[in-house]
């Protein structure tokens, strides 16, 4: 991996990002899955990590530089602080009286 290239973790965030700069640039993930023949389903499978392997990691670095590389790692980016920020506040679930079932 690059020294500056941001690791994405595949899944919720990484997706809404991205649809998000489709959107932004007055287009979406769909129109753009559209226009390089490539299923919507098979898209989001990458973006959420359902499709782990080459293809599914090449269409997901492919899908990211469509939608702006840098412009996606930096909403990325502050999206996973604001989790963890999130997560940090939040007492541990067994600290709020859960139980394990």
């Amino acid at each position: 991996m690059a020294p500056n290239k941001i690791p994405f973790q595949p899944g919720t965030i990484l997706h809404e990002v991205i649809a998000g700069f489709f959107r932004a640039t007055c287009t979406s993930f769909e129109v753009w899955c559209r226009e390089n023949d490539i299923h919507p389903s098979t898209a989001r499978n990458a973006t959420y990590g359902q499709s782990s392997g080459e293809r599914g990691a090449e269409l997901r670095e492919r899908i990211i530089d469509a939608a702006g590389r840098d412009l996606v790692a930096a909403a990325y980016r502050q999206r996973m602080l604001a989790e963890a920020r999130r997560l940090e506040l939040s007492p541990p679930a067994i600290e709020r009286g859960a139980v394990a079932a």
